[in-house]
C-alpha cells in the first residue's frame, strides 16, 4: 500500500512538474509573441480635417444669405471651430454606428478590464480619454494610426486592439474618430495591465493567429479620404471589413476558437447555409430590428443594435457588396 502510495505521489510530482515546466515554456513564447516590435510606416493627417472648399463654398452661401457681406462673409468666424464641431459630429456617428470603441473601452472610453480569471489571465482595454491614467494622453495622428489601424502600442508592441476590423479606416475617418472620443469627459482611472495566465499563454503559443499585428501590412498606406457614401459594391467592401473580425476573413462564419460562450456565426456569403435567399429588403431589416426572415431572433451578440444606426445606403452598399463574394458553405470563415 505505501509503494502504491509512493508510486502515485512521484507520478503526480512528475505531473505537476511537467506542467510547470509546460507552462514557463508556453509564457515564454506567448510573452516573445505578444511583445514583439513592429515597424509600421509614420501615418500624418490633422485632427480635425480643415474644412473643404465645397464646405467653405457653402458656409459663404449661407453667411450671404443671413445678411453677411459679399466681400468677405466668413469674417470674424472661426473656421477651425467649425471644422472641429462637424469631425466631432462624424467621428460620433462612426463610433456608435461602426467602430463601436465604447465595446471595450466602456461607455466613458476610460477602460475597463474584460477578463480576469486566474487560469486565464487578464485582458483590459486602456483608458483612452484626456484623464489621468490614460494611454492615450502623448499621442500623436501616427500613434493614434498605429494603436487603432495597426493593433501596436507606442513603441510597436503589438496589443490586443482588434485593428484587422479597422485597418482600412481613411485618415479622415480616424481623425473624425479622435476628435470625438477627445472632446468626451476625461476619465481618472487607472486600468490594470494584462497578465498572462496558463489559456493566454498555451493559446498565444500555440496559435500566434490571435495576435492581431501579424495579420495587417504595417507598410500599406492608407487612404486620405473614405469612398463616396452611395449604395454600391466599393462603399460596402469599404464597411464589411469591421464584420470579418467575427465572420471570418471570407465571411462565412462558424465558430470562433478560443471563445467557448460565442455563438455559432452567421455565413454573409450568397451560399445556401447564408444569404443566398435573402433580399436586400430582409438584410436592411435584420440590421434594423434583429430579426431574421424567418422571424427566429439574432443574438445580441451580434452588435446590430449599433450597426442598425447606418443609413440605409450604408446598409444597402453593405448587401450590395457581400451579394459580390464568393459563396461559402458555413464554417470555413
Amino acid at each position: 500500500m505505501k509503494k502504491a502510495l509512493r508510486i502515485l505521489a512521484v507520478a503526480l510530482l512528475a505531473i505537476v512538474a511537467f506542467g510547470v515546466l509546460a507552462y514557463g515554456v508556453a509564457w515564454g513564447i506567448a510573452k516573445s509573441r505578444y511583445e514583439k516590435r513592429w515597424v509600421a510606416h509614420q501615418a500624418d493627417f490633422p485632427i480635425p480635417f480643415p474644412l473643404t472648399e465645397a464646405e467653405l463654398a457653402t458656409l459663404r452661401a449661407e453667411s450671404i444669405a443671413a445678411g453677411a457681406s459679399t466681400d468677405d462673409p466668413l469674417a470674424g468666424m472661426d473656421l477651425n471651430a467649425v471644422a472641429l464641431a462637424r469631425a466631432i459630429d462624424r467621428g460620433e456617428r462612426l463610433v456608435k454606428s461602426r467602430v463601436g470603441c465604447s465595446g471595450c473601452h466602456g461607455a466613458d472610453f476610460g477602460g475597463r478590464v474584460l477578463v480576469d480569471v486566474l487560469p486565464v489571465g487578464r485582458w483590459a482595454a486602456p483608458n483612452i480619454t484626456t484623464g489621468k491614467g490614460s494611454v492615450s494622453l502623448t499621442y500623436t495622428a501616427s500613434d493614434w494610426d498605429h494603436a487603432v489601424r495597426h493593433g501596436l502600442r507606442q513603441g510597436g508592441r503589438t496589443s490586443s486592439m482588434p485593428a484587422v476590423e479597422f485597418t482600412n479606416l481613411s485618415d479622415r475617418e480616424l481623425s473624425d474618430i479622435v476628435a470625438y472620443i477627445r472632446s468626451m469627459p476625461p476619465v481618472d482611472r487607472e486600468v490594470p495591465k494584462m497578465r498572462y495566465g496558463p489559456v493566454f499563454a498555451f493559446v498565444f503559443a500555440s496559435a500566434p493567429d490571435y495576435v492581431v499585428a501579424y495579420h495587417v501590412d504595417h507598410q500599406k498606406a492608407h487612404e486620405r479620404e473614405p469612398p463616396e457614401a452611395t449604395p454600391t459594391a466599393d462603399f460596402g467592401e469599404h464597411l464589411v471589413q469591421v464584420c470579418r473580425g467575427c465572420h471570418g476573413p471570407g465571411l462565412s462564419g462558424g465558430k470562433i476558437q478560443g471563445d467557448p460562450n460565442m455563438p455559432i456565426v452567421a455565413n454573409l456569403t450568397p451560399d445556401e447555409t447564408g444569404l443566398k435567399a435573402w433580399s436586400e429588403a430582409d438584410f436592411i431589416r435584420a440590421i434594423r430590428e434583429g430579426r431574421r426572415p424567418d422571424g427566429s431572433t439574432i443574438s445580441d451578440y451580434m452588435p446590430w443594435k449599433a450597426y442598425g444606426q447606418m443609413s440605409d445606403d450604408e446598409l444597402k452598399a453593405i448587401y450590395a457588396y457581400l451579394r459580390t463574394v464568393p459563396p461559402k458553405p458555413k464554417g470555413n470563415r
